[in-house]
């Protein structure tokens, strides 16, 4: 169940990242002038994307732990702040953290760590191919 659902989240991650890139994508300025603000503008954005998919790792994280059998932290990790930073820890280091988990709740967390190392990369070449298109203009003359 608790690899099932890990499963399941990577995928839906996916799809927001997608959605999320190409809003950031839509939305980033075309002015001339500001043409490094697309740069700035996207950096942010994938900012607030991968924010919000910690908050939904999280989320999924902390319900899971709600469920019996699942597994659980480590003693003294229970908060909503512990879990936020559980989540984060794993989407942005491979699942490197101080807190420590017991039973099948370490696959959801593995499975966070995964989709966090995708998203992170996949957010850089997006956040590159914007400058490169900048930097190129300039090249250019333009």
């Amino acid at each position: 169940m608790v690899l099932g659902a890990g499963l399941a989240f990577v995928a839906f991650l996916g799809a927001w990242h997608l959605g999320g890139i190409l809003l950031i994508k839509k939305m980033k300025p075309q002015i001339g002038n500001y043409r490094y603000f697309a740069v700035l503008f996207a950096f942010w954005g994938v900012a607030l994307l991968h924010f919000s998919e910690i908050v939904l790792g999280s989320l999924l994280l902390y319900f899971m732990l709600e469920l019996p059998g699942v597994g659980k932290l480590a003693e003294g990790y229970e908060t909503a702040t512990d879990i936020l930073y559980l989540a984060g820890m794993s989407y942005t280091t491979l699942g490197f953290s101080s807190e420590t988990a017991d039973g099948p709740v370490r696959l959801l967390i593995m499975l966070q760590a995964l989709g966090g190392f995708m998203l992170i990369t996949w957010s850089a070449t997006f956040v590159y191919s914007i400058w490169n298109t900048r930097f190129i203009e300039d090249e250019e003359g333009g």
